[in-house]
């Protein structure tokens, strides 16, 4: 059986500009701020196709720089998604690797580090780089492409035909 896994950007996947600006109309008073820039029900539905397909998320987005536990305004932005994730039964398996911001780029170089790069079924999850940057490195097939800048968060982030075709991405026999 495939190792399934979901690489993850977070920014235009977990929430969008609409979903912040509707946040903004309902301002927190700065004394009870909390984090809040990813968007409950885009987790909800990233949580469908983690349990669905019992995959495993590779986090390739900006958001693994935060992981550094020595900035620590930084470190607790990373652990509010970690924490976030976890609410629905999730956690990071790894990161990409960094390299020149080029997140297809890192997705690949993540997979040719794998000995099992075989037995690997993935998908990504980004809304910033598009097809033909992935097909530079033949992994067009695998994204599924969401939008951060949209007017209405039914438009904005992870959707319900997003999910569909991350299952069936994840599920296809290769």
């Amino acid at each position: 059986m495939k190792k399934k896994i979901i690489f993850l950007d977070i920014d235009g996947v977990l929430n969008s500009k609409a979903y912040f600006e509707s946040i903004k109309e309902n301002e927190i008073p700065a004394a009870e701020k909390i984090y809040n820039e990813i968007s409950e029900f885009h987790v909800k539905l990233l949580s469908e196709i983690y349990h669905a397909c019992d995959a495993k998320i590779v986090l390739a987005s900006t958001w693994k720089e935060l992981d550094d536990p020595s900035d620590l305004k930084a470190y607790c932005m990373y652990q509010y998604l970690v924490d976030t994730l976890a609410q629905y039964d999730m956690k990071i398996l790894d990161k990409t690797p960094t390299i020149n911001g080029c997140r297809p780029y890192e997705i690949f170089m993540w997979l040719q580090a794998k000995n099992d790069k075989n037995e690997i079924q993935a998908v990504i999850l980004d809304d910033d780089f598009n097809k033909l940057e992935y097909q530079k490195y033949g992994l067009e097939n695998i994204l599924v492409q969401t939008k951060f800048f949209v007017n209405k968060i039914s438009d904005g982030g992870l959707q319900q035909k997003h999910v569909s075709e991350a299952i069936h991405i994840l599920n296809e026999r290769k």
